[in-house]
């Protein structure tokens, strides 16, 4: 399939933004249905739904049968509208995530680092976007725009970017826009915590959490919160910073940390921070895992107590690049009655859940998602 001058959604208002948005999350629906979620006329709907319609970003389905009255006709997005890059890129791995416009993923691409300069992420980026769209018989035109989730902090609007340890290598100047002029599309900069919150709303949460908190573990500590299924940035867009509560000098259940347990206490330890590797050389220590589980479980139970206390949530999904035993295996902590974290002091237990897509998967497509989400507004 060609993509040869495509058109990208820009000028799409903010009810409509609302409307694309409850059909991706539904898959169809009625334009009856769209004017009681949207809080519009049905006569609004038929003026807002006809732009769509005509611009290729909103196809008519079947007639629905059954009930009362006339059939209703769905409306659904048009998958092939355009297509959103997600990019979730530490200094280790950078994966690449594919989706179409209707939010399905429908290719991926991983590729192995180290990647040590900005320039050399830009290279992969590069030439892993190439290979992907061209898998799927696309054109780069037909990207919509990118969204590259990392480990970073923001000054709300200003530059530059406030980077985590592990990447702070990368600093430049402007990294969307450097980025931008290698793919050719719109970049947005999101930390990797957020994204994968926004992943987890999108591509898993089965059990329909409104408010939830997603502990992302991986070199630092950091946390995405979603409220009433919107990601909540607070001030400056850092909102959750829950590691900030835990200093670097002290024990922490991370990635960082648990590398650097292993090192200090055994040979051969894994150079990277691959999950399949690193999950063969925990099973052949299980004496030194068991010493850092017992070490790093509190610490995760004060931050996920401090996070429930504040915050209520009715979940928490404990995610990130930790490989998934260590994650199933702290999150047993998070149950309060029997870690007892501060002192008999009590919350409402929430539902600790392992996230239900694969972490690096939800971190991409978190970041691809909030490019789907922000189309009509990108430039």
């Amino acid at each position: 399939m060609t993509t040869r001058g495509m058109s990208r959604p820009h000028g799409i208002g903010g009810t409509q933004t609302a409307l694309l948005r409850y059909l991706r999350q539904r898959g169809a629906a009625s334009r009856v249905e769209i004017a009681e979620v949207c809080g519009v006329t049905p006569a609004a709907v038929s003026l807002l739904t006809r732009d769509l319609l005509t611009r290729g970003l909103v196809i008519e389905g079947p007639r629905r049968k059954g009930g009362r009255g006339a059939p209703h006709i769905d409306l659904e997005l048009q998958k092939s509208a355009g297509y959103a890059l997600g990019i979730n890129a530490t200094r280790y791995s950078i994966l690449l995530t594919l989706l179409d416009f209707g939010g399905t993923a429908i290719a991926d691409h991983l590729l192995r680092g180290p990647f040590d300069a900005f320039a050399d992420v830009l290279t992969a980026i590069d030439s892993g976007a190439r290979a992907l769209v061209a898998a799927q018989g696309l054109g780069r035109d037909a990207l919509i725009g990118a969204g590259m989730a990392m480990p970073t902090r923001f000054r709300q609007e200003t530059l530059p970017l406030d980077l985590a340890e592990e990447v702070k290598s990368w600093a430049g100047s402007d990294l969307s826009n450097q980025l931008g002029q290698v793919l050719g599309c719109p970049v947005l900069i999101e930390n990797d915590a957020n994204a994968a919150a926004i992943g987890e709303l999108t591509l898993g949460n089965s059990a329909d959490h409104a408010n939830f908190a997603y502990l992302y573990l991986s070199e630092g500590i950091g946390s995405g919160i979603i409220i009433n299924r919107t990601l909540y940035r607070g001030n400056l867009g850092n909102a959750g910073e829950i590691g900030a509560l835990r200093g670097r000098t002290l024990s922490r259940p991370s990635f960082e940390d648990l590398a650097n347990w292993f090192a200090a206490r055994a040979a051969n330890v894994p150079p990277g921070r691959d999950a399949e590797a690193w999950t063969s050389y925990l099973a052949d220590h299980p004496d030194l895992f068991e010493a850092w589980l017992q070490r790093a479980g509190p610490e995760l139970a004060r931050l996920a107590f401090a996070l429930t206390a504040v915050l209520a949530p009715s979940a928490i999904y404990v995610g990130g690049t930790l490989p998934q035993i260590v994650r199933r295996r702290l999150a047993d902590w998070l149950d309060f009655e029997r870690s007892n974290p501060f002192d008999d002091a009590r919350v409402m237990q929430p539902a600790i859940l392992l996230p239900e897509v694969v972490a690096t998967d939800a971190v991409a497509c978190g970041a691809a998602a909030m490019i789907l989400d922000r189309a009509g507004s990108l430039a």
